[in-house]
Order: structure tokens, then sequence, then C-alpha cells
């Protein structure tokens, strides 16, 4: 929808995701409401929940997506991290342990062998006490995981102020570029008033038809005469 909108109102609508208070999601909901364009705010009896009106349906979506409506705390939210990566490695792993393109059988045995083998794994060091990885005790993991939050909630601050500071430029820009066009439109409007007041096409004047002009004492205009004119005018016909 960004030719259904201006400049500004469409930076405003990328930008929603930085809201940072209850109020200021009520009044992002009415200026939504109030562009009347349906694809953003939908209709509420309408099976086609769209853009805005789709993520107010679902009470899971925005605090997923609006840090200030979120239930975690600005550290937690700032160090979980807003991709599966975690997950995506995870399935690396399994598949140096089962193989690729398996079939749908052979998928859950040798997966089922892999859970197993992990859990004895973790079953033995609970009951004798020693880890497969010594470096791997509560210690260890609290340790990595203080640098990892630490690391996380750094990256995420500067890319806050980076995003901050791209979407008050943003905002500029558009309202700059929204401030030219309505310069041009005044100019082109200006321009045409003035052809019309002048009687001027393509800020030429019209040249005057007639021949002779009155001066000021109401005598018609009358050029000089040509050397050779005022004799013959004069001259005696034999």
């Amino acid at each position: 929808f960004r030719t259904r909108v201006s400049a500004p109102d469409f930076a405003r609508l990328q930008n929603f995701v930085y809201i940072d208070s209850k109020e200021s999601l009520n009044k992002f909901s009415t200026f939504v409401d109030t562009l009347g364009i349906k694809k953003i705010h939908g209709n509420l009896f309408n099976h086609a929940m769209d853009w805005w009106r789709h993520k107010e349906m679902h009470e899971w979506i925005i605090p997923c997506l609006v840090k200030s409506q979120s239930p975690l705390s600005a550290d937690v939210w700032d160090s979980t991290p807003s991709t599966t990566n975690t997950n995506e490695a995870q399935h690396a792993w399994t598949n140096t342990q089962t193989g690729i393109k398996l079939t749908l059988v052979e998928g859950l045995e040798t997966g089922y062998q892999v859970d197993k083998t992990v859990a004895d794994e973790i079953e033995a060091s609970m009951r004798t006490g020693i880890l497969s990885n010594p470096n791997n005790e509560i210690f260890h993991r609290e340790a990595r995981n203080s640098q990892r939050r630490s690391a996380q909630a750094r990256k995420a601050r500067e890319s806050q102020a980076v995003n901050d500071e791209s979407a008050e430029l943003r905002l500029k820009i558009a309202a700059e570029l929204e401030a030219r066009r309505g310069s041009n439109a005044r100019t082109k409007e200006l321009n045409e008033q003035l052809q019309l007041v002048t009687g001027t096409s393509g800020g030429r004047k019209t040249k005057s038809t007639g021949v002779l002009t009155a001066s000021s004492s109401g005598r018609a205009k009358t050029h000089a005469p040509r050397a050779g004119e005022f004799f013959n005018s004069t001259r005696c016909s034999c």
C-alpha cells in the first residue's frame, strides 16, 4: 500500500514496532482507521483481515512485534534472539547424526536413536556426576550465557540507535519530498495565472497586429521620408 498513502504516513506505518506506550498504540490504531484504506485497516465484519486489523485480532502478534507491549523485561527482550538461528543450528547437528534425504520411516527411526543416545548421556551424567564435557557445568554455561546476553544487548542497543536515527531521517526526507511536491504544484498554478493575466504563452508576449498607432497628441505616427522621396514628390511632371 505504499502508493495509497503519503510518504510521511507510509514511514509512520513502517515504524509501528517502535511504539513506546499503550497510549501511542491507541493513537496509531486511530491513525490507521482515519486513513480509510481497507487494505491497511481491514474490515471487522469481513473474513479478509488486512494488515493492521489482523494484528489487532490476534492478541499475541503485537506483543511479539512491539517491545513496549511485550510481557518480557527490556533486558530479556534485548538479549532474546530475533531469529531461529539456534534451532536451525540444532537441525544441522541432527542431520550430521542421522543423514539426509531419508524416507519418513528412516527419519523417525534414526531420530529416535539420536534422541535416545542424548537422553542416555544426560542420565549417566546425572547418576555419576561426571559430565561428558567438563567445561559444561552450570557455572560455565551461565558465564557463557551472561557474555552472550551482554553482547546481544549491546548489539540490540546499537541497532536500536541506528534504527531510531534512520527512522527520523526517513520522516524528514519524506516531509521534504512532500513539501517539494506541494511547492512545484503551487509554482505551476502561479505560472498558469501569470499567463492568463499577461496573455503570454510560454513566456513570450504576443505581437500586436495593428498597423498604425496613435501618439500622445492623437496624431497618427508617420515615418521620416527616405532619401529621394521628397524630391520625387515635388518634381513637376512634364
